[in-house]
């Protein structure tokens, strides 16, 4: 052993040393810091002159870029909490659209993550987090991979798929690695619940305002959709704008709005500072008001939904009803023009009546969805197993609206329904898998509520709140195809990150107990040890 030891390093142990020294110096914090900011440097550059080919750009990145890292790296939960707030307000894409910054810097946001990814798995030597829904997401890349390769087109499939990578299975993947405490996760719910008071603030302020005209640097966006209000003037009736937020699109703003709601009255419920309680509470007011700005039916419905599910399973006590009844309210006098739109559901009631008329007395807007929906049954029935290839829908539509022949619009349309959708473009495996990552999510977000209703309330009200945000979601679904599904899969990732914080709490404290426990026997023997040499 002396002797191969001696064969491998020389005599002069020069080398041996200058290794070493190296070695150390790569775990000091002053050359890590040094590394990472010439790095970025360097890629700010390559990525705005190469990519781009905007030179200001490039040097605003170079010149940004080392105060960004200085201030990240003193504290790595800042970039998961920045990109949070980021993704959820679309102000990457506001950038995109309505600033000139570059698309390559606006979709690059979340690699951010990999900041506190690599702090947790180099520098605190802690495992890769791979849990059973990412198996799933995985599997339903697979499928969707099939559905890509006999597409009729397999670049706009391609793609699709592509979307799914970065805004699916890549944020979930990286969301649920660095979302590991529960001072982590009580902060990032708090950056969505104030976001959306932001946003739903601002939407508010518009409304009041009447100024339209103004998207607020992209952030109060306006919808071209407008419905009357019951309301007479010298110009005729009074014509209400639906607003858009930072999505451009109104549904969509109140879908992903809608999902923030049950967060922020859990925060509301769990907060124990009475002053955190008062802005959880006037944060839901807003991020409701934000909602009802949309005029929504799908989202009204949701909300309902939402409600009488947290009602019937116990999940809120007869004064938090009170509280809750008492901010619909508030929001409905802050927009009363929210009744009169909601006053239209009462032809969906119609639908199976023929003396009234049944669907072909509906509106428009009704009838144009319930063709695509059945149109996008249709393909699913001709192409039960993969479906015709993801983003492939709206190229059928035409053929098969035919055949509906309800009310067939001249354009390419999306199935206008979650599940119609992913059946017609995934078929059975796609649509299958997808629902069996919701339900496994939220089986462990109701297992991990009901292991610590008692001992942590404050985890169980987080796990209820992501399940409600969850089953919001699949509600608005039913009116509403798959898209913008950064939205989606953050929440999903979220409460993924909320069952990994909880089972890793109970371990530890199983270890803790375990522990103490062979402590306590140890200490035992030694007392009963000491008695037989006495005796």
């Amino acid at each position: 052993m002396t002797n191969n030891s001696r064969s491998v390093f020389p005599k002069d142990s020069s080398a041996l040393v200058l290794t070493v020294a190296i070695r150390n110096s790569l775990h000091t914090r002053q050359f890590r810091d040094l590394l990472l900011v010439v790095t970025t440097m360097l890629s700010a550059g390559i990525v705005g002159l190469v990519a781009e080919r905007q030179p200001f750009a490039a040097l605003a990145a170079v010149l940004v870029a080392p105060l960004l890292f200085a201030v990240i790296l003193h504290s790595a939960e800042l970039a998961t909490l920045a990109v949070v707030g980021i993704l959820y307000s679309n102000a990457a894409v506001v950038a995109v659209q309505f600033h000139n910054v570059p698309y390559v810097l606006g979709t690059s946001v979340p690699v951010l993550l990999v900041i506190p990814l690599a702090s947790y798995l180099v520098l605190r030597r802690e495992k890769i987090i791979i849990n059973d829904v990412l198996r799933l997401l995985v599997l339903f890349l697979v499928v969707q991979l099939a559905g890509v390769l006999f597409s009729g087109n397999i670049n706009v499939s391609a793609n699709t798929l592509f979307n799914f990578v970065i805004e699916g299975l890549g944020i979930y993947f990286l969301i649920t690695n660095v979302v590991r405490t529960p001072q982590m996760l009580r902060r990032v719910v708090w950056i969505l619940v104030i976001t959306g008071a932001l946003l739903g603030g601002l939407s508010l302020y518009q409304q009041i305002t009447h100024t339209y005209g103004n998207n607020y640097w992209g952030f109060a966006q306006m919808s071209s959709g407008m419905f009357g209000t019951g309301v007479e003037n010298l110009q005729g009736e009074v014509l209400q704008r639906r607003l858009a937020g930072p999505i451009g699109e109104q549904n969509r703003y109140a879908q992903m709005m809608l999902m923030l709601v049950p967060l922020g009255l859990f925060r509301l419920f769990g907060e124990r500072n009475h002053l955190w309680r008062g802005v959880a509470l006037l944060a839901t007011i807003l991020i409701s008001t934000g909602v009802a700005l949309t005029f929504s039916r799908g989202a009204a419905i949701g909300l309902i939904l939402m409600l009488a599910i947290m009602a019937f399973m116990r999940y809120i006590k007869p004064f938090q009803i009170v509280l809750l009844l008492l901010a619909v309210a508030i929001v409905l006098a802050l927009v009363p023009q929210y009744a009169t739109r909601l006053s239209s559901l009462e032809t969906l009631a119609g639908f199976a009546d023929q003396d009234s008329g049944g669907l072909a007395s509906s509106d428009g807007s009704t009838q144009s969805r319930v063709t695509e929906m059945l149109a996008a049954g249709l393909v699913f029935v001709d192409y039960p197993l993969i479906g015709v290839g993801p983003g492939m829908f709206r190229y059928y539509y035409q053929d098969y609206a035919r055949i509906v022949g309800l009310r067939v619009l001249a354009s390419d349309r999306q199935a206008h329904s979650l599940y119609f959708g992913l059946a017609a473009e995934n078929g059975i495996l796609g649509l299958t898998t997808f629902l069996a990552i919701v339900f496994v999510t939220l089986l462990n977000l109701a297992r991990t509520r009901k292991t610590w209703m008692k001992s942590r309330p404050d985890l169980a009200l987080m796990a209820t709140g992501f399940m409600l945000a969850l089953v919001s979601y699949m509600i608005t679904g039913i009116f509403l195809h798959f898209a913008y599904i950064r939205f989606f899969f953050l929440v999903l990732a979220l409460a993924g990150a909320a069952t990994h914080v909880a089972d890793t709490q109970l371990s530890t404290q199983a270890s803790a107990s375990s522990g103490s426990s062979i402590a306590h026997a140890d200490m035992e023997r030694s007392t009963q040890n000491a008695r037989r040499v006495s005796v």
